[in-house]
């Protein structure tokens, strides 16, 4: 048995497409000062519809190991590349470039998506036992059936009297349920959606744990490269990775203003970073509404179950001296720093100072400020530390 990771309802909600960032963002912070349970505020708020959020409460339980989530496949038998675009892993045209090496190799799709860094072996071994359960009679909450009864859109005598005449007809279960008149089609349609949608996210949920096979703080153990970095040394995620941050990021602001060497970064292209989510979105959900989506892709993995847990804290108040960081943990993120170099320039250096790979998404401090994902090195340092220079490219002490 794998190790058992507690899946967050709030990342399953958005894997599957129920809600928006900005929603469970909003919600989270109202249930700070409520004191209710995540479902209520969703609810309560308009959301999401109270039968819609039990659903994904019905699979949150098998979501804690791939051993559990790979039996819950159900409906109909899909390619592997079919998989992995419905799971948010890759895009189209990723699996277009892996199907292309694919035919110039002879190789088999998982092997080639291996090669490239899209996969880990866990993770095609999952994802292969999953498409091999979609063919069977397996129990699963996510038939169509289950989720219909769950919904309220049928009782449970109906489903075993459907469930009963299908055995001996042809016909498939949907349209057995229409003909006996438990169900319009439009209930049918939409028990397909809701199927679709908590496929979505058992995919994203095998995917994310196939990631790390050992450790939270593994990479940090071994030094081996992280799978979202090993995926951006090769094209042709490397090239969309930087063209994504040249077409979202109006701001490439410099910041080292040293002439040594050693001090300067070493990254190899103009646009270095970018919000390019293999996967995984951020649970960093409550750490402020504003945090840019690109590191919020950095903190998906990083909150302690796949990665080493980060802690953030998402400053905003240059005036307020009760929230000057004290260095007791990771670096703050979300403050403009325009803002706070103009309420305190002997603290802070200023913009036109700055002449190296930094960026500041919008104009604020985020993750890719100091953390290049391109990098293979650990930590990602855009630059050197030494002498801390990195630190002292905005601060003056």
């Amino acid at each position: 048995m794998g190790q058992l990771i507690k899946r967050n309802i709030g990342k399953i909600l958005l894997d599957g497409g129920f809600l928006l960032h900005h929603d469970l963002d909003c919600a989270l912070e109202e249930q700070k000062h409520s004191k209710e349970l995540l479902g209520q505020v969703l609810i309560r708020k308009g959301v999401i519809k109270e039968e819609d959020f039990r659903v994904p409460l019905l699979i949150q339980g098998h979501l804690g190991s791939i051993e559990s989530a790979v039996k819950l496949a159900a409906g109909e038998r899909q390619l592997l590349g079919t998989l992995l675009v419905n799971s948010g892993h890759i895009t189209s045209e990723q699996l277009d470039y892996a199907v292309a090496e694919q035919k110039c190799s002879g190789e088999k799709l998982g092997e080639t998506l291996k090669r490239l860094g899209m996969l880990t072996g866990q993770q095609l071994s999952a994802l292969l036992e999953f498409q091999g359960n979609q063919d069977s009679d397996n129990v699963s909450p996510l038939r169509l059936g289950e989720l219909l009864v769950a919904t309220g859109q049928i009782t449970r005598d109906q489903l075993e009297d459907a469930l009963h005449q299908q055995t001996k007809s042809s016909k498939n279960l949907g349209e057995i349920l229409v003909e006996s008149g438990y169900l319009h089609q439009s209930g049918i349609e939409y028990g397909v959606r809701l199927q679709k949608m908590l496929l979505k996210s058992t995919l994203a949920a095998i995917i994310c744990l196939g990631v790390n096979t050992t450790s939270p703080d593994a990479y940090a153990e071994t030094g081996e490269l992280c799978l979202f970095s090993k995926q951006l040394q090769s094209s042709p995620m490397r090239e969309q990775y930087i063209t994504r941050i040249a077409t979202e990021s109006a701001t490439l602001l410099a910041y080292n203003t040293t002439t040594d060497s050693q001090y300067q970064s070493d990254a190899s292209d103009d646009f270095s970073f970018s919000s390019f989510a293999f996967g995984e979105k951020s649970s960093s959900f409550s750490q402020g509404g504003t945090i840019d989506q690109f590191s919020r892709d950095c903190l998906a993995c990083h909150d302690g179950g796949h990665a080493s847990d980060v802690k953030i804290d998402y400053r905003s108040s240059p005036n307020n001296k009760s929230m000057r960081y004290g260095g007791a943990k990771d670096h703050p993120i979300g403050m403009d720093y325009n803002l706070y170099s103009g309420m305190d320039p002997q603290n802070y250096k200023p913009v036109a100072a700055f002449n190296s790979k930094m960026i500041f998404m919008n104009g604020k401090v985020g993750c890719l400020t100091c953390h290049n994902p391109l990098k293979p090195e650990k930590t990602h340092l855009v630059m050197s530390d030494q002498g801390s220079a990195l630190c002292l490219t905005c601060h003056n002490k």
